[in-house]
């Protein structure tokens, strides 16, 4: 009795993993982009392996690829490169019923800090809810997973975890964004990008 409990252990173990759905995927290395995203600020192009985005000056925006996609109970995985130095990097997510933002995630890459922060509303103050440091500063490629199940924000950045519970986050999700940049001209890669749904 006892060898058939520890052989149907591990059966229960994986009927009990999630069953995860793949949404959309864009290796960024070739053209056109896939359906559920596109370019929508900054001057895009393919190239270097990647999608390449550069500030426009006339815009006063951050390099930004838009995912159609509502970013509600997902994982979001991607590689990310900065040419220059004193260059940021924002991540957006919208509320489904405004566009204003609903959660957030901030990196500068030259001094290897991030947060999660929650934004201002008209009920609740903004608020820095966690912080990461790298250690690690000379990476090329910059690997990172979201992901928003519920109340909680989970953010990684080359293997450094944070996460943040606020009751704004559980709500449905509208668009997400990644921009990138900081000043006219800088140049802001992205490839391997996987969205991911949560069952």
């Amino acid at each position: 009795m006892k060898r058939l409990a520890l052989l149907l252990a591990p059966l229960f173990l994986f009927s009990s993993l999630r069953a995860d759905e793949v949404l959309l995927v864009a290796d960024g290395r070739t053209e056109p982009l896939p359906k559920g995203l596109e370019f929508h600020h900054g001057s895009w192009k393919f190239g270097d392996g990647a999608m390449i985005g550069e500030q426009v000056p006339t815009e006063k925006h951050l390099a930004t690829i838009k995912g159609l996609i509502p970013f509600n109970r997902m994982k979001l995985e991607w590689k990310m490169k900065f040419v220059e130095p004193k260059q940021n990097f924002l991540f957006v997510t919208w509320p489904a019923e405004s566009s204003a933002h609903a959660m957030d995630f901030n990196f500068t890459p030259g001094s290897g800090q991030f947060a999660i922060v929650r934004p201002k509303s008209k009920d609740k103050e903004g608020a820095t809810l966690a912080k990461g440091q790298l250690q690690k500063l000379d990476t090329e490629w910059h690997e990172i997973v979201c992901l928003h199940d519920g109340p909680s924000f989970t953010v990684t950045i080359d293997g450094v975890t944070i996460t943040a519970s606020d009751e704004s986050f559980a709500r449905p999700m509208g668009p997400f964004y990644l921009n990138g940049g900081g000043f006219n001209g800088a140049k802001f890669l992205v490839k391997d990008l996987k969205l991911t749904a949560l069952k």
